[in-house]
C-alpha cells in the first residue's frame, strides 16, 4: 500500500507491506538526498518474513510533496516522517533506518521522539561537519540521447563500488531516475542543513544525549562519504555507548541496493541480539 499522507510540512509518500496491525515488529526506512523509497525495493521481500516494512520519501524528493514555505531542513525531514508514521496508526515503538544524510534525519528523529523508537540502523552517514557535504551533483553524463549528451542530476556511478555491475541490479536507473524527482534546490537546501546539524553538535554527542540501540554500517568502498569520511565517522561515534559497528565489504554508499540480503541479515541479527529494553 502506498499513499500521500498529509503531515503540517507537506504530503509525504509512504510505502507499507504489511499490516501495521499485526504481531511483526516495523521497521521504517528513511531515504537519503535525491533518493526514494525506490531504492528499497530490493531489500523489502528479506524484511517481510520479520517485520511491517514502512518506506518513505522526504518532503521534496521522491513521489512526496514540495514542503511547506520551500523549507527542507533536518529537523523538519525528520518531525515530517514521525507525522507520516502517525498517519500510518503505528501504535508501537518502531526500528528506523536511514543511510547518508538520511541517517542524520534517524538520529533526529530519535532526538524529538525517542519513546516512540526501539532502535535505529545508520548507514554510510557522516559523524561531523567536515564530511557533511554528501554532494553528487553533475552536469552531462555519458548516456547518449537522441544524438546528445543525456543530462542527469547526479553522478549515479559513485554510489556503488567502483567495480560493480549496474546492470545486474533489477532498475539499473534507479539513482538517476530518484535523482531527477528532487529539484536541486531542495538537495542543496538539505545539504546545507547537514552541515548546520553537525556543526552545531557532532554526532556522537547527539547520540550519547539519546542513548537507543543503535548499529551503524560502513561500507569499504564509498565513493561519497570516501575513505577519510569513514574513518572519521567511526573515530567519532566509536566510543559511544549501545552502539554496534560493522563493515560491509564489497559495497559503495547504497550497500543494500548492491547486497541487499546482506544488508537484511545485518539488520535482523542487531535487532535479534539487543533487547529492546536497554533503550
Amino acid at each position: 500500500m502506498e499513499n500521500k499522507l498529509e503531515t503540517s510540512r507537506g504530503f509525504v509518500n509512504v510505502r507499507v507491506t504489511g499490516d501495521v496491525n499485526s504481531d511483526k515488529d516495523i521497521i521504517v526506512l528513511v531515504s537519503g538526498i535525491n533518493g526514494s523509497i525506490s531504492y528499497y525495493d530490493a531489500i523489502t521481500p528479506y524484511l517481510t518474513d520479520k517485520y511491517t516494512v514502512i518506506a518513505m520519501d522526504l518532503l521534496g524528493q521522491g513521489d512526496s510533496g514540495e514542503g511547506k514555505d520551500d523549507l527542507y531542513t533536518i529537523d523538519i525531514e525528520a518531525w515530517a516522517m514521525w507525522e507520516g508514521i502517525g498517519r500510518v496508526k503505528v501504535l508501537k515503538p518502531v526500528i528506523v533506518f536511514g543511510y547518508g544524510v538520511g541517517g542524520l534525519i534517524v538520529n533526529r528523529m530519535a532526538e524529538q521522539h525517542d519513546i516512540a523508537m526501539s532502535k535505529k540502523i545508520m548507514l554510510n552517514t557522516p559523524a561531523t561537519q567536515k564530511y557533511a557535504d554528501l554532494d553528487t551533483s553533475t552536469t552531462l553524463s555519458s548516456i547518449p540521447l537522441l544524438g546528445k549528451m543525456a543530462k542527469s542530476s547526479v553522478k549515479s556511478n559513485l554510489y556503488f563500488a567502483k567495480d560493480f555491475d549496474t546492470s545486474t541490479l533489477p532498475d539499473p536507473n534507479v539513482i538517476a531516475d530518484s535523482a531527477k524527482d528532487t529539484d536541486k534546490k531542495v538537495a542543496k537546501k538539505l545539504l546545507k542543513s547537514t552541515d548546520s546539524y553537525l556543526e552545531e553538535m557532532a554526532l556522537n554527542r547527539r547520540m550519547r544525549k539519546v542513548n537507543l540501540p543503535t548499529m551503524a554500517l560502513f561500507s569499504d568502498n564509498d565513493q561519497i562519504l570516501g575513505e577519510a569520511g569513514i574513518k572519521d565517522a567511526k573515530a567519532t561515534i566509536g566510543r559511544v555507548p549501545n552502539l554496534k559497528m560493522e563493515d560491509v565489504t564489497g559495497t559503495g554508499h547504497i550497500a543494500f541496493l548492491e547486497k541487499p540480503e546482506e544488508i537484511a541479515k545485518k539488520i535482523i541479527a542487531f535487532d535479534e541480539s539487543t533487547p529492546t529494553e536497554e533503550a
